[in-house]
């Protein structure tokens, strides 16, 4: 295969695709053009020993100048096993494959991805089998400082496996954490009249506020490939595997914070390319010439010759959720900034200064309320009624202050836990 000046990149992350760290780093660094460019297949698949309907994604690469990736779809997408039972997926958006019933992925048997394009080109991977599932032992948040000497809080993990054979494991997870609004009132604002030149031009009024906006939940996921094996240990375990490090200036964890981590027990290959694609991801190599030979899969198209980018891996799963609160390891010690500027209030004016009308209904200046205009484009959020003046009639804080709706959703997680 010639060289060809040109990146293979796609967006979907870590936790939702395969290729997500795959040059989405770089991307905004530098411009350039693609002077010759490959449609190359990219595969994110994988199958757990989950009850659940499993998904997969199929894109194709794009080059410099395009923004998204481009989705493969119309495709046929099956998984057989060893037994010849064939488990179907339909396309349940752009690229996106889920299978039609719930199964998991059992010991014993081995299992094969063929993929077969709208254009014709068939697609198959090696037979692959599922790993021993090897529990979690523990999990812990301690107080410690970073390797750049920053204090925080490190996610850290233990297993053991049974067996004296290496064992190879992957990490992803998601975060989810508490935010309380730092300047919450009961009162909102609410436009009552907002028509230049009239009898009463502009009116605010003060009304109770209808929804919850004090306390809010939001959440992430991992966008790193975070990998760990035993291989080089004495004792066939792995121990303190930092999964996560939170600066204590970071304010996910003001109040109360929880992490849920999904271990993936993998196969020796699928640990090589997971890891091959996290130093290749992050080598300055994704600044020249990228050939999909340096990132081989275990996945091959029919066609003598044709690169496919991806990994149909089988993996075995256990998963283990943790909580804390920030007072548990800062007991008495200020809390970590809040997202937005919440120490001195607005007090924007109701009538802008060059306010003036020729005739009723009739404004000839500038008859913008520069109070209603932020309450409209939900900038803003009530702090108190400043009695004394006509014109400069609330103070405000900037809305996240007083609505945490702004970071986060009012609805509590079903698995939340105080």
């Amino acid at each position: 295969m010639g060289m060809k000046r040109k990146r293979i990149q796609t967006i979907h992350g870590v936790a939702a695709g395969l290729l997500g760290l795959l040059l989405y780093s770089c991307v905004e660094q530098f411009e350039a053009e693609t002077q010759e460019f490959e449609s190359i297949l990219v595969v994110d698949a994988r199958l757990t020993d989950e009850l659940k309907r499993h998904q997969m994604l199929l894109n194709r690469t794009f080059g410099f100048e395009d923004v998204d990736p481009i989705p493969e779809s119309s495709a046929e997408v099956n998984i057989i096993d060893d037994q010849g039972t064939t488990y179907g997926f339909t396309e349940t958006g752009p690229g996106i494959y889920s299978s039609n019933l719930e199964f998991a992925a059992q010991t014993g048997r081995t299992y094969t991805l063929g993929i077969t394009t709208s254009g014709g080109a068939n697609y198959q991977s090696e037979a692959t089998a599922l790993p021993l599932n090897i529990p979690i032992t523990a999990m812990r948040a301690t107080r410690v400082t970073g390797d750049r000497g920053q204090e925080g809080v490190g996610i850290y993990l233990d297993n053991t496996s049974p067996t004296p054979e290496p064992t190879f494991f992957r990490f992803e997870y998601e975060e989810t954490y508490k935010i309380i609004a730092p300047r919450w009132d009961p009162f909102d604002f609410e436009v009552v009249h907002y028509v230049a030149c009239d009898t009463i031009p502009y009116e605010v009024a003060i009304r109770a506020k209808q929804e919850e906006q004090q306390v809010c939940f939001s959440s992430a996921v991992s966008k790193q490939i975070i990998q760990a094996s035993t291989a080089d240990q004495v004792n066939n375990e792995i121990r303190n595997k930092e999964i996560r490090f939170i600066s204590r200036e970071n304010y996910i964890m003001s109040h109360r914070y929880s992490i849920n981590v999904k271990q993936y027990s993998q196969t020796v290959d699928a640990h090589s390319f997971y890891e091959r694609l996290n130093d290749f991801a992050s080598s300055e190599s994704l600044f020249s010439q990228v050939q999909p030979g340096l990132l081989e899969g275990n996945i091959t198209s029919e066609r003598e010759g044709e690169a496919v980018l991806g990994y149909f891996e089988v993996a075995a799963v256990t998963e283990q959720r943790l909580y804390f609160n920030y007072a548990d390891l800062f007991p008495d010690e200020p809390l970590p900034p809040y997202p937005a500027s919440c120490d001195t209030p607005g007090n924007p004016r109701l009538y802008s200064e060059g306010y003036q009308c020729g005739a009723y209904l009739d404004c000839d200046a500038d008859c913008e309320s520069p109070l209603i205009e932020q309450i409209l484009a939900g900038l803003i959020s009530y702090a108190a009624t400043n009695e004394g003046s006509f014109n400069q009639p609330f103070f405000t804080w900037a809305r996240a202050c007083g609505d945490c709706r702004e970071l986060g959703s009012n609805v509590v997680p079903e698995f939340w836990e105080e």
